[in-house]
């Protein structure tokens, strides 16, 4: 067995893409995978393996940390980030190997994903997504058996964009970085650098080379953006004792969460729904916004037509619009978009 089949077979590469390794692997990271063999090493084993001197292994290792080809260990310790903790010089340090489910993100959001064949890139999306929805499988079971109950998972809850930029206000850190699901899906043309990272979030993403940093006004500014554009804020909300992470800002044509959701049956619980949007028709201009706006279609045309006086005096015949609550997930996209503002948004009661 040569380097390349040895290299697929540890790296775990899906058969659809292993004819374009070279495309998303340099000679260096394969041969490195090849050499580890699966096991946790030190920098002074990796640099005899592969005679490189101790300084060259330590910066290729954080090179191949950042590309997602290893994980590393401190301390006995499997972590996410030092990023502002300090330097990790005098820790023990070890690299784990990675798996091509690792690589994925940095892949797909800055990796020469739109190089590989359509046909592949949507195989691997596809496989992607499955292997996503049975990692989360056994937590959102949890989640259905008590929704109120802390549980370690992110995009747990939908959020309104009021809740989204109190988080933005209280974090620290923040960064912004491309959204992995709509790159890889390629489902629709909303923006892709859409992802909000803050506190913990953020330093795990800076760290591992994915995003950019922003201030806490630049971040704010981006989510009134991706509002705007109509996507849903996804996220968790703050428990006491836990750190903020962050929020997607997502799509229903490309959200893993919002897909894997499908697949699990846990519609309106993973991620769970909070709020339902309440109409004041009084006040409403049928202007079709809402319609727009709504992923869900609970805002739709009924066929009907309706006439509206305008604020000039004048009378508009329009498409009348309709509101199903039964089919709102509280996004609030309607209520943010709403030129009239005869939308509020109710919050639902316990589960």
């Amino acid at each position: 067995m040569n380097n390349l089949d040895r290299f697929i077979r540890l790296f775990e590469v899906p058969p659809a893409i292993q004819p374009y390794v070279k495309m998303f692997a340099e000679p260096a990271e394969i041969e490195l995978i090849v050499a580890m063999n699966g096991r946790a090493m030190g920098v002074d084993q990796i640099a005899a393996l592969l005679t490189l001197t101790s300084e060259q292994a330590r910066a290729f290792l954080e090179e191949s940390y950042r590309r997602h080809f290893v994980h590393r260990e401190v301390n006995g310790k499997k972590v996410g980030y030092v990023f502002d903790h300090g330097p990790i010089e005098g820790k023990t340090v070890r690299y784990i190997p990675a798996r091509f489910y690792d690589r994925l993100n940095e892949l797909t959001m800055y990796g020469g994903w739109d190089e590989i064949p359509d046909e592949v890139r949507q195989e691997i999306t596809d496989w992607w997504l499955k292997d996503y929805t049975e990692k989360i499988a056994p937590v959102v079971e949890k989640i259905k058996k008590d929704p109120d109950a802390y549980q370690q998972i992110k995009q747990k809850d939908f959020l309104l964009l009021e809740q989204a930029l109190d988080q933005v206000e209280r974090a620290h850190i923040h960064a912004v970085v491309n959204c992995d699901c709509r790159c890889s899906t390629q489902g629709c043309n909303r923006m892709i650098e859409s992802c909000i990272r803050l506190d913990d979030g953020a330093r795990y993403t800076l760290e591992r080379g994915l995003g950019r940093r922003l201030t806490r006004e630049a971040c704010k500014r981006i989510v009134l953006k991706t509002d705007r554009e109509g996507l849903m804020h996804i996220g968790t909300h703050p428990r006491e004792g836990h750190g903020l992470f962050g929020f997607c800002n997502c799509c229903v044509c490309c959200c893993f969460p919002l897909r894997a959701s499908k697949r699990l049956d846990s519609d309106r619980i993973y991620p769970r729904v909070h709020y339902v949007a309440v109409r004041n028709k009084n006040a409403c201009t049928h202007c079709g916004i809402c319609v727009k706006r709504c992923q869900f279609e609970a805002f739709y045309h009924d066929g009907q037509k309706i006439d509206i006086t305008t604020a000039s005096g004048k009378t508009k015949t329009r498409r009348s619009v309709a509101f199903d609550p039964s089919r709102c997930y509280g996004c609030g996209l309607c209520r943010t978009g709403c030129p009239a503002g005869c939308i509020e948004m109710h919050p639902l009661p316990p589960l």
